[in-house]
């Protein structure tokens, strides 16, 4: 004969999404640090003195910067054309990174949303409009 001598539990553990299921297992399946993070950087950038260029479509600016979790810094473009950039580093990226971007699912919905996934190819918006000094 077989017997269960454990006690059944008081109380139920301290979660911090309380006690909605589907955020529970959200928060658990969630990593504590996401392993790419990305910032859009729509200014040029000039490495050792010379502007970073895409080789693609020769854009100049208007980068999505990501770093990966060894601290490879990529660039990509808005044509969707991304590269290793080794001259980059991870203190580099976070001088960068001015406020944490969105969370995403994944860098394709990432650059998806933010229009480097290659559908605004070749469309950049004037230095005045981001601003609000357009018009």
């Amino acid at each position: 004969m077989i017997t269960n001598d454990q006690q059944p539990r008081t109380t139920a553990p301290k979660t911090p999404t309380g006690d909605d299921p589907l955020l529970r297992l959200q928060h658990e399946s969630e990593p504590d640090h996401p392993r790419i993070r990305f910032t859009t950087h729509s200014d040029p950038i000039t490495i050792t003195g010379i502007t970073v260029m895409c080789p693609a479509c020769a854009a100049r600016r208007d980068w999505m910067v990501i770093c990966d979790v060894p601290g490879r810094v990529f660039l990509r473009c808005r044509c969707a054309h991304q590269w290793h950039e080794p001259e980059l580093t991870r203190a580099d990226f976070d001088a960068m990174i001015e406020a944490p971007d969105r969370k995403y699912p994944s860098l394709k919905a990432a650059a998806r949303h933010t229009g480097h996934d290659g559908t605004l190819a070749g469309t950049y918006l004037p230095d005045d409009f981001a601003t609000g000094a357009f018009g």
